[in-house]
């Protein structure tokens, strides 16, 4: 792994930021991790959700009931300017997830580019 600790410190604050915006649902978390431009793709049984993180994920986020939420990164891989980090959530709308984020380094600040997740176990509804 060619990276600074500086740079896993990023990193990790960019995962954090997507982290507590599912927390608290507030959209400023998402902002500040993911570039403006960043895709979301993954399904929820045979639904799938392939759209622009913030067409999909703030409103999904936002509705989510109270409850347990619980998320852990389980490894970070970054060379250069690229970064990907998979992380394991657990209680988001009930269900666990796991997610893979896409990172690069633009102008010098590291920034959510992609997420693509895979839902396990029974699928809930988010109405």
């Amino acid at each position: 792994m060619n990276t600074t600790l500086t740079d896993l410190e990023q990193i990790n604050e960019k995962i954090d930021g997507y982290v507590r915006g599912c927390q608290t649902g507030d959209e400023a978390h998402f902002k500040a991790a993911f570039h403006p431009d960043a895709r979301m793709f993954g399904a929820l049984g045979p639904e799938r959700h392939d759209v622009a993180v913030f067409d999909g994920l703030s409103s999904a986020v936002a509705a989510q009931p109270g409850g347990p939420f619980t998320a852990r990164i389980v490894s970070v891989d970054a060379v250069g300017d690229a970064a990907c980090v998979k992380l394991v959530e657990s209680g988001f709308w009930g269900q666990d997830f796991t997610d893979y984020f896409l990172l690069s380094r633009i102008d010098g600040e590291w920034q959510i580019v992609a997420k693509a997740f895979d839902h396990s176990g029974e699928t809930k509804s988010q109405a």
